[in-house]
């Protein structure tokens, strides 16, 4: 069974050539009345973002490989220019200025993706203990350096006693 068009791998010159098509055709039909630039950022997970200051749509070349997810991610990020253009700082995020572009773009209102993604893994665990009742415990991520902590069971300060390096079969087991 061949494939559709909008699910082909597109080549990086495919790419590029399809986000310049995707944005003149946006811009004629719906101008911003300035300037705006587009580049491939280095993403891992998310798909696209728009800087409203500079006017820069980044795109994660890696994860949009096909023309159905170019053209969505394209002109979702398009869409938040589309509104900060039309009323100003008022139109940043998800809120009703980006709904009403993303509908004039004749897009469904999504906003976030749901392509399959590789994840970071945890690379290391880190163990507190209370200084108070001596209470050991194990947490993904450190409590940021900052703040003071204390233990739920007894009141007395946290301290980081450990890291350590991990790898998938220590999580899992």
């Amino acid at each position: 069974m061949a494939a559709s068009p909008s699910s082909e791998l597109l080549t990086e010159q495919q790419q590029s050539a399809l986000v310049e098509e995707i944005l003149l055709r946006a811009s004629m039909r719906f101008p911003l009345g300035r300037p705006f630039t587009w580049g491939w950022g280095r993403f891992r997970t998310t798909a696209g973002t728009a800087d409203f200051v500079k006017f820069h749509i980044s795109l994660n070349k890696k994860l949009l490989y096909t023309e159905e997810r170019l053209r969505l991610t394209t002109l979702h990020e398009y869409a938040h220019l589309l509104a900060v253009a039309r009323v100003g700082t008022k139109g940043r995020g998800h809120g009703p200025a980006w709904r009403q572009a993303m509908q004039d773009l004749g897009l469904p209102v999504r906003v976030r993706h749901d392509y399959e993604v590789q994840r970071n893994e945890t690379r290391s665990l880190v163990v507190y203990a209370c200084q108070k009742c001596h209470f050991r415990f194990q947490r993904r991520r450190a409590l940021p350096r900052r703040g003071k902590y204390i233990h739920a069971g007894c009141g007395g300060p946290l301290k980081l006693v450990e890291r350590v390096s991990v790898t998938t079969e220590t999580l899992n087991s």
